[in-house]
């Protein structure tokens, strides 16, 4: 089973460095990003595995940043010079969770939520 580590961004940078994108010095995340397509993403995929990461929304309506090649939902792709451990997915939230009722649609701020959209 694969062992799931948690980190930030800046924890994931310091321990295995991001590659800055040489096709374009204007990327997105300080130049670090890799876009889906074109130069940019054939290089990404000429790459070792374990030095692939992806940028992309999570089911929960937050986006992450997984150790990996991806290609569901994803947003980008950033390249470490470190390789990440074998059996290991490391995730990067980037942006919160966007929780919604089922039922009304409201944006779920705090755990308990009085819907209006269901009689109980």
């Amino acid at each position: 089973m694969d062992n799931f580590i948690e980190m930030t961004f800046e924890e994931a940078d310091e321990q295995f460095k991001f590659i800055l994108n040489s096709y374009d010095i204007d990327a997105s995340f300080d130049g670090l990003m890799y876009e889906t397509y074109g130069d940019e993403v054939e290089f990404i995929k000429s790459q070792p595995q374990n030095r692939i990461w992806m940028y992309g929304d999570g089911d929960d309506g937050g986006t992450y940043i997984w150790s990996g090649w991806g290609f569901v939902n994803r947003i980008g792709y950033f390249l470490s010079e470190k390789p990440v451990p074998d059996n290991t997915i490391i995730q990067i939230m980037v942006g919160e969770p966007d929780l919604t009722c089922d039922f009304c649609g409201d944006t779920l701020e705090e755990e308990t939520h009085d819907c209006e959209g269901i009689d109980l």
